[in-house]
């Protein structure tokens, strides 16, 4: 029997002698059994509630040390105790890491400062939470989620410190490459913005200059240097999507899987906006995508501007051309919010096969009919009752009676058929003023950031120049546009000799 034991017992036992003196014998020691017998129920109750005491701090401890890294040290930070998920992540035995301090697994990522506010912290008593980043025996490095709970004497100061670890290196390496996508993504945001401000001065460049038979030669030059780089940016752009893509579907899984992350963890997440970024990165990717494009349109249509891109011509259907090139635009002839579907009225010739570039040839049907639609979207078309069309009409026609071609503007026909293709708007009309510079470079009749002024440029030069053919435009104010294309069915390689 302990000394506490027998000494609440004298105590029980002598609050049951101190009875009336008339009292007798027997039941004196009725109550001394009685008082021994209160005093074992409260031992055995004491003990039993102890027993179960140990017991859930022994399974707080096992789940604890299932689940995190736990660390104790002394006052002076020297580690006298250390869990086997701290020795697993560390890489260090049990015996390598006590009686070491916390330089032994140092990373030096963090600041002195950093460690002097956390020493400063827990050595005023303070509970302190963070995360640390450390590095392992093989020198490989993990990140883990921190709380130090220091343990206090009488006097308030710390006597040791318990650490409390999670590993978050899966995290914090899908947001750090998280960060260095959304950085690669505003680093060619950058280099777009700064190929758009290159071509812009290059267009400023080609504006000034007077003699045409250099600008050729000066536009496929500069398609060229903006071509390298926007193909660069253009072709990372898919690969930045797919990591973006892959780096969020392991954000969802973890979040998934641990849809209750401690609190140090929910507010990091509120902090780097994290629904903010699944949403934004998305839509920088298309602006990214669009300028990228944009851009490549452009430079394909200096380089149509400048040179032949097709190294031979070959007999083809015009009427397929033409059909395919209504098919790329079968969009914006539907119905829009302030205009009704633009009727598209055909009427095709019997022709033959005709020699051509087909490529350059469906350009010219793009850049007409695109010209033809803006026509028709032009707000002073708003009130007009009569819905809008395009009428596209081929024919064969024999040398010599091509619509528009005399003889001072068909030297190099061969001899033969012409094929003529007019494609008619019902539109507002050109003005007189502008009809005369219509295939001029970089001239447009169209708001700014509407056109670029190249695209019936690039037409006159492929039909003219690559196809030994005439291209003429015939308006009216308020009644519409006629542009009327003629090019021989066959071409001779020499041009007639002027």
């Amino acid at each position: 029997m302990n000394l506490e034991f027998q000494s609440r017992s004298e105590e029980i036992c002598a609050e049951a002698v101190e009875m009336p003196e008339e009292s007798n014998d027997l039941l004196v020691n009725q109550n001394c059994l009685r008082a021994y017998g209160r005093a074992i129920a409260e031992r055995n109750y004491t003990d039993a509630q102890l027993r179960k005491t140990l017991k859930e701090l022994a399974e707080f401890k096992f789940a604890l040390d299932e689940s995190a890294i736990v660390v104790i040290t002394d006052a002076k930070g020297i580690i006298r105790y250390a869990n086997d998920k701290f020795c697993e992540i560390s890489q260090y035995k049990r015996e390598e890491l006590i009686g070491k301090t916390h330089r032994l697994i140092s990373s030096g990522y963090h600041s002195r400062d950093f460690f002097e506010d956390f020493w400063q912290s827990i050595q005023a008593g303070k509970v302190w939470k963070g995360e640390i980043k450390n590095k392992a025996k093989d020198g490989s490095y993990y990140w883990v989620n921190t709380t130090v709970v220091p343990f206090v004497n009488e006097s308030g100061k710390p006597y040791q410190y318990l650490a409390i670890r999670f590993d978050i290196t899966e995290r914090k390496r899908a947001e750090e490459a998280l960060q260095r996508s959304g950085l690669r993504a505003r680093q060619q945001a950058e280099q777009l913005e700064a190929a758009m401000e290159k071509l812009k001065q290059t267009q400023a460049q080609l504006v000034q200059t007077e003699k045409m038979s250099g600008l050729g030669q000066l536009v496929a030059g500069v398609a060229h240097e903006i071509n390298n780089p926007v193909s660069f940016i253009y072709g990372n752009l898919v690969h930045t999507r797919e990591y973006i893509e892959n780096l969020l579907h392991t954000i969802n899984l973890y979040q998934r899987h641990y849809p209750n992350p401690l609190p140090e963890i929910k507010t990091a997440l509120e902090d780097m906006e994290l629904d903010f970024l699944r949403e934004d990165l998305p839509k920088i990717l298309e602006s990214m995508e669009f300028g990228a494009e944009r851009i490549r349109e452009i430079v394909r249509s200096l380089q149509n501007f400048s040179r032949q891109q097709e190294s031979q011509m070959k007999s083809v259907d015009i009427h397929e051309g033409i059909d395919s090139t209504l098919l790329i635009l079968q969009n914006r002839l539907l119905s829009q919010r302030d205009r009704r579907e633009i009727a598209i009225l055909k009427d095709y010739g019997d022709l033959p096969p005709v020699q051509c570039y087909a490529s350059q040839l469906n350009q010219v049907f793009l850049n007409i009919l695109c010209n033809a639609i803006d026509a028709l979207e032009e707000p002073a078309l708003e009130d007009k009752k009569e819905p809008g069309a395009i009428a596209i009409r081929t024919e064969l026609s024999p040398e010599g009676s091509a619509a528009g071609c005399d003889s001072a503007c068909c030297l190099g026909l061969t001899e033969g058929n012409f094929v003529v293709i007019s494609i008619s708007d019902n539109g507002s009309g050109i003005p007189e003023s502008a009809r005369g510079r219509l295939f001029d470079p970089f001239f447009t009749t169209k708001p700014v950031g509407k056109g670029m002024g190249l695209g019936l440029a690039i037409a006159h030069q492929i039909v003219v120049q690559q196809h030994q053919g005439h291209l003429e435009c015939i308006s009216q104010l308020g009644r519409g546009t006629t542009f009327l294309i003629s090019i021989p069915v066959s071409q001779q390689r020499e041009k007639v000799k002027q």
